[in-house]
């Protein structure tokens, strides 16, 4: 082995040149083999990494989409679909009360499936059944705005 700065040879376990004193560095050399090895090992820690993005990407949920949908359908149809007569209750004061807690409890769950789709857009580039979510919200808005007209025509 010979020293950097001067070129003096030095023995393989010397820390410092005898003749200058400089620090031996020792640089360790790799074959052409030897770094294809290490860029095919890189090349498959990307692959797997991917994978595991993938794998995220199958597990992502929107926890909001069926709340959010379920409470929509059933405001929407206890708002639209009058109740027998001999019920008594279609026209009643609490059952449109009832309704319109149904409803905005359906916008708030299809609003907050908004969020979180747009949670996910952000961190991982996908969303979760958006033509769902985007039709629960709509009819939310619907059963909302019914509801709150049925209140105020008393």
């Amino acid at each position: 082995m010979y020293c950097r700065k001067c070129g003096s040879k030095i023995e393989n376990q010397a820390k410092f040149c005898p003749s200058c004193g400089e620090l031996v560095v020792l640089v360790k050399q790799r074959s052409d083999a030897q770094k294809f090895q290490s860029k095919a090992k890189e090349r498959e820690n990307s692959d797997a990494k991917k994978s595991k993005r993938e794998k995220k990407l199958e597990t992502l949920e929107n926890p909001y989409i069926i709340p959010a949908i379920a409470m929509a359908i059933i405001a929407f149809t206890l708002a639209v679909f009058p109740w027998p007569a001999s019920w008594k209750v279609g026209t009643s004061l609490w059952m449109r009360i009832l309704i319109l807690a149904i409803s905005l409890l359906s916008a708030y769950h299809s609003t907050k499936a908004k969020q979180v789709n747009r949670l996910y857009d952000i961190q991982y580039r996908y969303k979760v059944k958006p033509k769902v979510v985007s039709t629960a919200w709509i009819l939310s808005a619907i059963t909302l705005v019914i509801s709150i007209f049925s209140i105020c025509m008393m």
